[in-house]
């Protein structure tokens, strides 16, 4: 079978900027025409212009080719693939028109309710044994493969698109990858290597939770602050700053970063919560921390780490009642959070509601089955 690239010479002349004549039949001078309106990007009537080659020879190779481009320009998918099966039943594969048909199915342009994943990876594949070799081949390979799930594949793709001198948005996607794949150091290398490239704020935010999620404190602070230097006003980076700053120990900056962010954006709710906490665990100032706490309930009405640290407040000062309340709205809000149903129960352990308190420590050791402290309340319930 002919494999490869059409030996034509791509000469856009001034003369084929006149219109033909009436008289004028030529095939040839027709394609050129054609051609030229295919690279002025108007593949509409670029297309007229091929279907009046095709017309006098309909196995006009040339035309074939970029009357299949066109189609795809213009997401015509069923007429596209038409024309390849034509090309193919004469002898010609051509793996760029097969790369060009997979990145529609990609819907990177958003042209259809969702990406066709398993229908890019079949076009990206024919591709590549057709001799397509690029990067940015391999970068469309790799996220038909993440779309399908199969990340060992997408990660393998990303890095042979970075071997071939990919982009930095390939560097991002793969850290992506090991992210999800529960590789949190592999992440953090890979984002540090994107960052020499370009620093780029998502990158600074991505490292700040990777640094946060592994507890690393020091380096999330260290990283957060050259992403808030860059940008101060980017309001993600900020906020994940101050949580640096609040689990670094460093209270001072934290609610001074907090605060910051309520003003320049008063419905940034876990600015709120944090403030809260500070107010509450450092301050001692607990009308203040309810009132953060309940702002933070105001702008998310589903954040049910407010309930229930107002519920804890309650719960300490003895008012079981009011913290029933609170701990109950957490669990409306989401039933599959544990800590709701565990202080809950520790109020009806209170309360001598000793089979309530034990039907919701089931709960939560059902959804969280490492909850130590809920095992061990358990275990002092059942021994009574």
């Amino acid at each position: 079978m002919k494999t490869g690239v059409f030996s034509l010479v791509l000469i856009i002349l001034v003369v084929l900027t006149q219109p033909l004549s009436a008289n004028e039949q030529n095939p040839d001078q027709l394609f050129l025409k054609g051609l030229a309106a295919y690279y002025h990007s108007d593949y509409e009537q670029a297309l007229t212009l091929f279907d009046d080659v095709l017309a006098l020879n309909q196995y006009h190779q040339d035309t074939l080719y970029y009357q299949t481009l066109a189609q795809i320009k213009l997401n015509n998918i069923v007429e596209a693939k038409k024309n390849i099966a034509i090309l193919k039943q004469h002898g010609y594969e051509f793996g760029y028109l097969y790369w060009k048909l997979g990145t529609v199915y990609l819907n990177k342009d958003q042209q259809f309710d969702s990406p066709f994943y398993n229908e890019a990876r079949l076009e990206l594949e024919k591709a590549q044994m057709l001799g397509i070799n690029s990067a940015a081949l391999y970068s469309d390979l790799a996220m038909a493969y993440h779309g399908l799930g199969n990340l060992e594949m997408a990660a393998e793709k990303y890095r042979i698109a970075l071997s071939q001198g990919g982009t930095t948005a390939d560097y991002i996607n793969l850290a992506s990858i090991y992210k999800e794949m529960g590789q949190i150091d592999q992440a953090i290398e890979i984002f540090n290597t994107a960052l020499t490239l370009k620093e780029d704020m998502s990158i600074y935010l991505s490292l700040g939770n990777l640094y946060l999620q592994k507890e690393d404190y020091a380096s999330a602070v260290k990283i957060l602050e050259k992403g808030q230097e860059l940008n101060p006003l980017f309001i993600p980076v900020t906020s994940r700053l101050a949580q640096a700053y609040y689990y670094y120990g460093n209270i001072s900056k934290a609610k001074g970063e907090f605060t910051r962010i309520i003003n320049e954006k008063p419905d940034n709710y876990r600015a709120y919560y944090y403030l809260g906490e500070i107010s509450v665990k450092y301050e001692e100032d607990i009308p203040r921390a309810i009132y953060y706490y309940n702002e933070a309930i105001k702008y998310n009405p589903d954040y049910v780490k407010a309930y229930i640290a107002v519920g804890n407040i309650y719960l300490e000062q003895g008012n079981n009642y009011k913290a029933i309340a609170q701990y109950t709205s957490a669990i409306e809000k989401n039933p599959n959070y544990p800590d709701g149903h565990y202080y809950l129960a520790l109020v009806y352990y209170r309360l001598n509601m000793k089979e309530a308190a034990i039907a919701e420590l089931r709960k939560t050791l059902h959804l969280n089955p490492n909850f130590k402290d809920a095992r061990a309340v358990l275990s002092k319930l059942q021994e009574e």
